[in-house]
């Protein structure tokens, strides 16, 4: 009903307006004057324009954008081959030979093989026979004789067995002696060293769900020589390890070691050593603090065994520091290994008490690595190698008996390793030591610096290797016959060797040893073999 009330009075006010124009006068107006419009004076206000202050802040908006996944729909695709060459496997091998002969009436062999059944055995099969013989010089010869055979057997739950079978065969000759006056058989300066080596090892091959790894190690080995001198060794080496944090080691190891030496008298040197360790392992710092106990004779000695090594710029520099020691064995096999001319029925096994402090710098870089070490280290009962010229019977032979002295020790050493590129390679060591001993003038028989340095080129992907070795050591201290201190050449020891794979099966190689036929004496009266090469050929299958 409102509504159609406000419309009447609407149409009403529009008529009324419609009549009042229809009244507006009809008659002409004159113009007087033409308007003249005038302002008025004023003052201008001058306003200068201002820019509003910049905002320097800076404003964060976090945008909260629902998930709204949307499907897509994609055309199955349309797959065709392609034609592609393919690639050969290079193909394995388990096996290798190599042959040669050479000068100085010098033979030489040697083979491997290695097997293995899926994820459950393996194993491998190695020999190697070694001979020379200078006839310039007599009884200037040796052949050796090396055969080993071991192998692994996986279990359940992660365990393994390990076996091992080793035997070796050594000949020397004992040609120490003035060849100007003196002639003697092969037979009357012979020695021999047959040594059976037996061991095993039970062990997890894996870490288990309680980060534990542990390992039971016996070993067994009986060594002869040509005077019907005889030594045996048992030992047992049980060590178990718990991971904390998968990077944190508590380790325990325990290892009886006993040996007996039979000649015209018995002797005996058991030790029994326990060593629990605890190494932290951080990423800037690896902290080890543990001790060595060793029970001798019911005598108990007590070593340090800590070491802190604290990365400064990642694998590329790394500082560390430590004290460590032991008790050393000295046995017949040990001393005869070091020194083949020795006369045991002389010589007495002792241990050697040593106590060492060292620290040093050491990094890798991939392409290079090194490390360098000082230390000093005290040992007691040092075993050292005089000489002794009326021995088996046959005055004039230079034989060597050992002696024992204690030493402090000043010690220096370096090793690096460059990788040129990736066909060249260098590397090399160096060994300082300074001896400052209470009783003995000289440490008879020990070298005070020695280095060695190699060179190694491959090209053509490894199928030719090209090599440099060269071996320097000072004078070594020795009594002559009239008991006066007596010093041996230096050495300076230069090889140079190549070798070339003509096939995938087949090979040839030559190395030429003491290119400078240097002819420095070792052991004083024992000169070492002259220029000497051996060549022949390689084979794989």
């Amino acid at each position: 009903m409102k509504k159609h009330i406000a419309l009447v009075i609407c149409l009403l006010i529009i008529g009324a307006a419609a009549r009042a124009q229809k009244d507006l006068p009809t008659e002409q107006v004159s113009i007087i004057k033409d308007f003249d419009a005038r302002l008025l004076e004023s003052n201008k206000i001058n306003v200068p324009p201002a820019l509003p202050p910049l905002d320097t802040s800076s404003r964060r908006f976090d945008y909260l954008v629902p998930q709204r996944p949307h499907p897509i729909a994609y055309e199955n695709p349309a797959l065709r081959p392609l034609g592609m060459r393919t690639v050969k496997p290079e193909k394995p091998f388990n096996g290798f030979a190599k042959l040669g002969a050479g000068a100085p009436n010098a033979w030489y062999g040697e083979a491997g093989y290695s097997f293995s059944a899926k994820d459950r055995f393996d194993g491998k099969a190695w020999f190697r026979h070694h001979q020379a013989n200078n006839k310039k010089l007599e009884n200037q010869r040796f052949a050796n004789n090396d055969a080993r055979l071991n192998f692994n057997y996986y279990l359940e739950n992660n365990l393994a067995v390990e076996a091992m079978a080793g035997y070796s065969a050594d000949r020397v000759f004992f040609y120490g002696y003035d060849h100007d006056s003196l002639q003697f058989m092969p037979d009357q300066v012979r020695q021999e060293f047959n040594l059976l080596e037996l061991g095993g090892r039970f062990y997890n091959s894996q870490r288990n769900d309680l980060d534990i790894n542990f390992g039971i190690a016996p070993r067994f080995y009986l060594l002869k020589d040509y005077y019907a001198n005889s030594e045996t060794g048992i030992s047992v080496d049980v060590h178990v390890t718990k991971w904390f944090a998968q990077k944190h080691a508590l380790r325990l190891g325990i290892r009886p070691d006993l040996t007996s030496y039979k000649d015209t008298a018995d002797q005996k040197l058991n030790n029994i050593y326990l060593q629990p360790s605890f190494t932290l392992h951080f990423s800037i710092l690896r902290l080890k603090l543990g001790g060595n106990f060793v029970n001798n004779r019911d005598e108990f000695s007590i070593f340090p065994d800590a070491e802190l090594l604290l990365s400064v710029w990642g694998e590329g520099l790394q500082v560390f520091g430590g004290v460590t020691g032991d008790l050393r064995k000295n046995t017949y096999r040990s001393m005869s290994e070091y020194n083949p001319f020795l006369q045991m029925r002389a010589s007495r096994l002792r241990n050697t008490v040593w106590r060492e402090f060292y620290g040093g710098v050491k990094g890798n870089m991939g392409w290079f690595s090194y490390e360098g070490r000082v230390s000093y280290s005290k040992a007691a009962d040092l075993a050292l190698f005089q000489t002794q010229y009326d021995s088996i019977g046959r005055p004039g032979i230079t034989r060597f008996r050992t002696i024992y002295d204690t030493a402090q020790i000043f010690g220096i050493s370096g090793v690096i390793n460059i990788q040129m590129s990736d066909q060249v390679s260098l590397s090399g060591t160096a060994s300082y030591r300074a001896f400052n001993l209470s009783n003995e003038n000289e440490p008879w028989g020990l070298p005070n610096l020695e280095m060695n340095a190699r060179l190694l080129f491959r090209p053509y992907d490894g199928k030719i290797t090209v090599k440099s070795e060269l071996y320097l050591a000072d004078d070594i201290p020795f009594r002559n016959q009239e008991n006066q201190p007596n010093f041996t050449d230096p050495l300076i020891d230069l090889n140079i060797g190549a070798a070339m794979q003509i096939s995938n099966n087949i090979g040839i190689f030559l190395d030429i040893n003491n290119v400078l036929n240097n002819k420095r004496e070792r052991w004083l009266n024992y000169p070492i073999f002259g220029i000497n090469l051996l060549g022949g050929v390689t084979v794989r299958f």
